[in-house]
Parts: C-alpha cells; sequence; structure tokens
C-alpha cells in the first residue's frame, strides 16, 4: 500500500492516481491523514486489498503533503553509513548520535524549502524515514519491523552553522521550517523486494551527489527501534529518519551548499521520489514587484 496525505485528505496511490479513503470507505475511514496512520492503518489495508477503486484523480493534480503531518516525535540519526562516517572524520561508533527534529519542520515532497537569512551554510541529507505502527517499550530488534507502518523519502535538510554552534545544536539547526521534506507516500513493508538494501540518491540541479545503497547503514532499521524504545516509549505516527549516505555539502572541499533556485531531487528505490526547489527567506518577505 501507498498512503499519501492529498491536499490534507488520507488518501491512496494506486497506479498514478490518488482515491480519497473516506470516500471510499463511504465514511467509515476519516478523511485525516494523522487519524488514518495512528488508529484506522489496519481498515485502510483491508481496503486497499479489495482492489475496488474508481473516481481517482492524477497524482499531478494533487497537492500531496507529509504523509505524518503531525507526528508526536520526528527522530534522526546521526552518523549512521560508514562512508559518511568516514567523510566526516569520525570513527565508527555501535551506538549513532540520537537527535530530533521538530515537527513543525515537516513539509510535503514537491514543497519549497526556505533558505534562512544570514548563514549561507545549508545542506543535503537523503535519508529512508519509518514511520512507527503500533509503539511501546523494550522493542526487541526481532520484532522491530512489526511495529513498522511502513517507509518514506525525508530530506534532513541543515543549517551547519546553526547545528555546530554552541557545542553543536543538531535538533537547533536542522528544525527550520521546511528542513524536513517527507513524501510522497508511506510505502508498506510487502511493496519492496529488500526493505535492508534499497539505493538512495540525491541530486542538486541534476548533479548526482549521494548514491548509495542502505546496505551501507551502520545500525540498521531493527536496531533502532530497540535502542530508541529501550530509552522513550515510541507512538503511533512516530517518524525517524534513518541516517543519510556520503556526499553531503559540508563533507566537499571546499564545501559546497544550497543556494536560491536550487532544485533538489530525492529518490529511494521502490519508495519514491521527491522534488524540493529551494527560495530565499529574504524572497518570500519581498514586495510583489508586478
Amino acid at each position: 500500500m501507498r498512503f499519501v496525505n492529498a491536499g490534507g485528505r488520507a488518501a491512496l496511490l494506486v497506479d498514478g492516481l490518488v482515491y480519497d479513503l473516506a470516500e471510499l470507505s463511504g465514511g467509515d475511514i476519516p478523511g485525516s491523514p494523522m487519524e488514518v496512520v495512528t488508529d484506522h492503518w489496519d481498515r485502510a489495508l483491508v481496503l486497499h486489498e479489495t482492489g475496488a477503486f474508481g473516481g481517482g484523480a492524477p497524482v499531478e493534480d494533487v497537492h500531496l503533503g507529509p504523509p505524518v503531518p503531525a507526528p508526536h516525535s520526528v527522530f534522526a540519526i546521526g552518523m549512521n553509513y560508514r562512508k559518511h562516517a568516514v567523510e566526516a572524520g569520525l570513527d565508527v561508533r555501535p551506538i549513532p548520535a540520537v537527535f530530533t527534529k521538530f515537527p513543525s519542520s515537516l513539509t510535503g515532497p514537491y514543497d519549497r524549502v526556505v533558505l534562512p537569512q544570514g548563514e549561507g551554510t545549508t545542506d543535503w541529507e537523503a535519508e529512508l524515514a519509518f514511520v512507527v505502527g503500533d509503539g511501546g517499550r523494550n522493542i526487541r530488534a526481532r520484532d522491530a519491523l512489526d511495529h513498522v507502518r511502513g517507509f518514506t523519502v525525508a530530506q534532513d535538510i541543515s543549517e551547519r552553522f546553526v547545528q555546530m554552534a554552541a557545542s553543536n545544536q543538531f535538533s537547533l539547526g536542522k528544525s527550520f521550517d521546511t528542513f524536513c521534506p517527507m513524501g510522497p507516500a508511506i510505502v508498506t513493508l510487502d511493496e519492496l523486494e529488500n526493505p535492508h538494501d534499497l539505493r538512495i540518491t540525491c541530486r542538486v540541479n541534476d548533479v548526482l551527489v549521494q548514491d548509495e545503497s542502505t546496505a551501507d547503514m551502520i545500525v540498521d532499521i531493527p536496531h533502532l527501534i530497540e535502542l530508541l524504545s529501550s530509552v522513550m516509549t515510541l507512538s503511533q505516527g512516530d517518524v525517524c529518519l534513518t541516517g543519510t549516505p556520503s556526499g553531503v555539502g559540508f563533507g566537499r572541499t571546499p564545501p559546497v551548499y544550497l543556494n536560491p533556485g536550487d532544485v533538489v531531487e530525492t529518490t529511494i528505490e521502490g519508495v519514491g521520489t521527491m522534488r524540493n526547489v529551494c527560495v530565499a527567506e529574504a524572497d518570500l518577505d519581498a514586495p510583489d514587484s508586478g
């Protein structure tokens, strides 16, 4: 199943068409994406399995928002790809860095990324994210995938100057508004041949800057769930970005950062593609010259 947030409505994406779940179910399933993700997921799965769809809209005619628009928590994992740790000059460690991105940073898979004024060190980080289904504490790795709704594409956009200030403020530097594009869909595990070996790429202005398999992860998704749930209770609809591969801007010589007009395209094999255009915050506040 591919679940989307279609203009603020819970929907299914099937063969390029978007179907409103409330309409398909005759009102049995609510229209709120968060309600479906947290409380009505099984109903959506059953409806999807019937395959009796009608009245869909072409996906290109629909505005897709983040499929989980208001999660309780957005976790993110740092230095969780071996080659990325090498480019950052850091040792590979058994416990990765864990931080949060504030949910207010979420935006849609084709929405604009707003570059904040005054810094000029905004970077890209392509990431595979998972969405928590049944939460809880002390989930064992062997059972962890039973607690996953599915996977989605994400970008951990990062303002490096703010991130590295004051002994590293990862959550602050990575939580500007629009700094977490996510989507286009939550894809259930049965749609993927091997969820532990997916090609992940990022292109900036059509130039390939990241290209790796998720098999390069240091700590895989089941063990990330085991780690997180050993500390806190995971909730339905929580999102976790699982780390980025090598090829980020600050790891280059000299460093390369995003500029207004840049186009960031993020693709994960079998999961989907996002395309986000960067705009300057100052331009959003400028008076209309027309």
